[in-house]
């Protein structure tokens, strides 16, 4: 009787699994020397990057015009990262740096020289770390790789298995070099069945693109 009434509960339960979570914010961002200060960055709250700082009296709406530098990879000296391939790497930066362009380029005009109404806008990817898909499936379909995978997070606030990228954003007046604007954040992937290495990274760079793009129109008074 036991027996019967266990299994599905585990059925419902790797059911339930198998749609996958969403990615998740992440609070617990470290500061990794690519913007210049950090001093003015404050906690963002709910729904808003980890930090952010926004110059109180900017007048945004001049800005209809943006410029990228090319991003930036920031890589720590754990394994995980040191065995990336420079191959995957950059095409990981223009992934990221697609999604920043397709984000923006219907309302705003991207350009490749300083000039009036110009934004500069400088992005770093941090924290980089694949998922392990066989550790991911694991957790996900095994009771046992669940309580694992929970205990995980609950002590280092990390997901077995899934993956996580940080960004650092900020944005400047072409002409003059002043802040307008900075951002940290960093992003742990949700739990998918054979789920690709990088697809956690992907995810948070859609993510961030779109955030940008939304955050940009909200100091602009866009609609």
């Amino acid at each position: 009787m036991k027996r019967g009434s266990y299994w599905p509960g585990v059925l419902l339960v790797s059911a339930l699994l198998l749609a996958g979570c969403a990615a998740s914010g992440m609070k617990d961002v470290e500061k990794t020397g690519f913007l210049n200060n950090y001093s003015q960055l404050q906690p963002g709250g709910d729904d808003r990057a980890a930090l952010v700082y926004i110059k109180p009296d900017a007048n945004f709406k001049q800005y209809n015009k943006l410029m990228f530098e090319r991003i930036v990879v920031l890589l720590s000296d754990s394994a995980a990262t040191r065995e990336i391939d420079p191959a995957m790497l950059k095409e990981l930066t223009d992934y990221y740096q697609n999604a920043l362009f397709n984000a923006v380029k219907d309302g705003y005009e991207i350009v490749d020289q300083p000039g009036p109404g110009v934004m500069r806008v400088r992005v770093a990817i941090t924290e980089l770390k694949p998922s392990s898909p066989v550790a991911n499936t694991m957790s996900t379909i095994i009771p046992v790789g669940i309580v694992a995978a929970g205990a995980t997070k609950a002590v280092s606030g990390d997901n077995l298995g899934t993956g996580e990228a940080g960004t650092e954003f900020e944005m400047l007046d072409a002409m003059t070099g002043e802040r307008l604007a900075a951002a940290v954040d960093k992003r742990q992937g949700g739990k998918m069945v054979f789920r690709g290495k990088w697809e956690d990274t992907k995810d948070a760079f859609d993510f961030w693109a779109k955030r940008f793009r939304q955050r940009l129109d909200q100091t602009r008074g866009a609609k």
